[in-house]
């Protein structure tokens, strides 16, 4: 496993410097569902680099990228689901620095929504 400090840093920047201690814990979880859906389905976990939303897991048997899109989509699914929609502008969804009341599933679907921006810019342009 590495650690990149900063995917991490960056991650923390984008996503909220305010609650970054719940930025982390959400990408602490995201990678370890993660890691254990790749071994649910029998895939080597050979190599894990951890760095927030640059997060990336390589397995042996071959290509399958969009086992990475369970940990966002998981994320995302639990923050809508926990949300209460008439408590947050969707305007605050895009400032880092906003102020909740309820701050976990508003977290969760901004790191999942970055993690998704992230996997397809770096997935599908190859």
């Amino acid at each position: 496993m590495f650690l990149d400090i900063t995917g991490i840093i960056f991650t923390v920047l984008i996503v909220s410097p305010r609650y970054w201690f719940l930025v982390l814990s959400i990408s602490l979880i995201e990678l370890i569902f993660s890691i254990f859906i790749t071994i649910v389905f029998h895939f080597g976990v050979t190599e894990v680099i951890a760095g927030g939303i640059f997060s990336s897991i390589v397995w042996t048997p071959g290509k399958k990228e969009f086992l990475q899109l369970v940990g966002p989509l998981f994320l995302l699914i639990t923050g809508l689901g926990s949300l209460n929609r008439n408590e947050i502008l969707w305007f605050d969804l895009i400032n880092p620095l906003a102020s909740y009341k309820k701050p976990w599933p508003v977290m969760m679907i901004k790191t999942a929504i970055f993690r998704l921006i992230v996997f397809f810019f770096f997935f599908t342009g190859n």
